[in-house]
């Protein structure tokens, strides 16, 4: 009995023993998986500041992106080549003509061609410009010269070039591309044979890129810059307006012009006609008249031997 007593005491003290080093142990594992988690804590705030740079530089892609975007939407927005034709009556075309250069020189465009006959005792002025002002600024300008004079007419046109731009565009690229791959071949030739055919052939297909590039910067300039083809004419009596006529009255009115324009090209037709006429009668009625009397000649002595 008192042997027992003892062993379960024994037992006791063992079962104590390791239960302490278990939490000492714990304990330390637990200080350990505290320091780990604030490394952890630590690494994840250095990772954070890393991820925050990471933020602005994606952030700065971002906007990169969202430029080249765009760029891209403008680059297939359409390519229009745009022209306006005006017909404007004024009071002198000398000052009309020096007003429409300032107004093309102060939208930065220029007068691309210019046919004036001033006015004199002969009859009213009148000239023909052709200028080439910025696209962006063609409304503007078109509004400025109406203020010239009267206009009487106005005709506007837009050409939607897209099409050919990028098809000469993506010819170019490929035409490049070709030219490049030719020099390459040229340097690595060995032959003279080889060297003077691929040149050949590269001088051909710079020459055929010019061209492109050329047309390139035609549509370009064509794209870029607006034509407005002005006609002036000072007001003189034969230009003043006539109320247009409509209704019966107007009707009758017209049917009668017509009329008398038909007369007066019948007229016309009579009196160019007529000394051909009087030619061919002062010859054709002596002859006529000849030609009769031998016939009549011919019939008596017909008659006169038949008697006999």
């Amino acid at each position: 009995m008192t042997a027992r007593p003892i062993a379960v005491v024994l037992a006791l003290l063992l079962l104590l023993t390791g239960c302490t080093g278990s939490g000492s142990s714990g304990s330390s594992g637990g200080s350990d998986q505290a320091m780990d988690a604030s490394d952890l804590g630590a690494e994840a705030a250095a990772g954070g500041d890393d991820s925050g740079g990471d933020g602005s530089e994606a952030a700065e892609d971002g906007a990169a992106v969202a430029d080249l975007g765009s760029v891209a939407t403008d680059a297939q927005a359409p390519l229009m080549v745009r022209s306006v034709e005006l017909e404007v009556v004024v009071e002198d075309v000398g000052a009309a003509v020096t007003r429409a250069r300032a107004t093309t020189a102060g939208a930065d465009g220029y007068v691309s061609s210019e046919d004036v006959v001033p006015g004199g005792d002969g009859g009213g002025g009148y000239g023909s410009l052709v200028l080439r002002v910025p696209s962006d600024g063609l409304d503007a300008v078109v509004t400025s010269l109406a203020e010239i004079g009267e206009v009487r007419a106005s005709r506007s046109s837009a050409d939607d070039v897209t099409t050919e731009y990028r098809d000469v565009e993506a010819r170019i690229a490929t035409m490049e591309a070709g030219a490049q791959r030719l020099r390459e071949l040229v340097a690595e030739a060995s032959t003279l044979q080889d060297i003077a055919d691929l040149e050949s052939e590269l001088t051909s297909r710079e020459a055929e890129l010019d061209a492109l590039k050329a047309r390139m910067q035609v549509l370009q300039d064509d794209v870029a810059l607006s034509t407005i083809t002005l006609h002036l004419a000072e007001r003189t009596e034969d230009l003043e307006e006539v109320a247009p006529r409509t209704g019966f009255v107007g009707g009758l009115g017209q049917g009668w012009q017509a009329f008398t324009t038909s007369v007066t090209m019948v007229l016309t037709l009579v009196g160019a006609l007529l000394p051909f006429a009087v030619v061919v009668a002062l010859l054709g009625l002596p002859a006529l008249w000849w030609l009769r009397r031998r016939r009549a000649r011919a019939g008596g002595a017909g008659r006169g031997t038949l008697e006999e």
